[in-house]
């Protein structure tokens, strides 16, 4: 269920004259998760709007990963993607996925990165002839 920003506003209200969280959902008609889901956002940012940013999974690669790529791929043009996985992995201290290299990639404005060879190269490792 969406909140309103007045219910929001009336929660953070009732809240701040001393009321519980379960007598604040009684009053307005909402759950009590709801409740403390809009108070806790409120005490971390401030505001009962939902932040855009914030929305949906976190990003696995942080501005300094995607740095280092766009970095990479500056410098070696030709590498293909397991390649840049491989060097990533290495940077980033853990695996990665092709998708994860291929979706950064595809954000910095690039359309095609040889993917043909690896794919090529997996086939050919698991037996599968073309």
């Amino acid at each position: 269920m969406i909140l309103s920003k007045h219910i929001r506003w009336k929660i953070v209200e009732k809240n701040l004259e001393g009321l519980s969280v379960r007598v604040i959902a009684k009053h307005l008609g909402v759950s009590r998760s709801s409740v403390g889901r809009v108070l806790k956002h409120f005490q971390k940012y401030g505001c009962v709007e939902e932040l855009p940013s914030l929305l949906g999974r976190s990003r696995l690669l942080n501005i300094d990963d995607i740095e280092y790529l766009k970095t990479l791929m500056k410098e070696k043009p030709d590498w293909y993607l397991y390649e840049l996985q491989s060097e990533m992995e290495l940077w980033l201290g853990h695996r990665i996925g092709l998708t994860t290299i291929w979706r950064a990639i595809h954000r910095l404005g690039y359309t095609n990165k040889q993917v043909r060879f690896f794919i090529l190269y997996v086939y050919e490792c698991i037996g599968i002839l073309l």
